[in-house]
């Protein structure tokens, strides 16, 4: 009777031990589309390391900026490519894919959806598997504020890994009661 008990006690607390064991989450499962976020973050790590030098044009209504430096918070000036990721959970029904790889990834929201990302293009070098081009456009729209914002990037093979070369983000933003205002935006990295 007493082996029969501990052995009833013994397969309880391994099945509650079995039923404990955290299933894969959402987040954790593999994306259904390219996983732009981590090349980008990827990008931020290498481009903070080696602290290129950055020609910028900034273009905002009639005033037009000119800079170079190598002081870039890239976390920053990469962000909307961050923001541009469709791979999270919750956009899994959201995109309808024109094409997913092995070069050319493309994907449109669905009619009916409203998500930040209106279309995503990616194209990737046919070795490395990570953009060559990205190519977004991301949309805000509420009672009070209208924005639009075309994004590209650029990348460059070198010694057999690929850097971002430059990066674009022109659109404009509205406020109520006040006229639209058009930015234009380039970046050329130089190593």
């Amino acid at each position: 009777m007493h082996y029969r008990f501990s052995t009833i006690v013994a397969t309880a607390l391994f099945l509650s031990l079995i039923s404990c064991t955290p299933e894969k989450s959402g987040d954790d499962a593999p994306g259904l589309y390219y996983d732009l976020k981590g090349f980008i973050e990827n990008q931020i790590v290498y481009l903070n390391d080696k602290r290129p030098e950055v020609n910028k044009t900034a273009v905002l209504g009639s005033k037009r900026e000119i800079s170079k430096t190598r002081e870039v918070d890239w976390e920053k000036e990469l962000e909307l490519f961050l923001q541009a990721d469709i791979n999270k959970p919750s956009y899994r029904q959201s995109y309808e894919i024109v094409q997913n790889g092995p070069v050319r990834y493309e994907y449109h929201l669905k009619s009916g959806n409203d998500l930040p990302v209106a279309y995503l293009k990616i194209e990737t070098d046919s070795v490395l598997k990570q953009p060559l081009y990205v190519e977004a456009l991301l949309r805000a729209k509420n009672k009070i504020y209208d924005s639009e914002k075309k994004i590209v990037l650029r990348s460059v093979k070198r010694d057999n890994l690929l850097e971002v070369s430059s990066y674009e983000i022109d659109g404009y933003q509205k406020l109520i009661f006040v006229e639209k205002k058009l930015f234009d935006i380039r970046g050329q990295i130089g190593f």
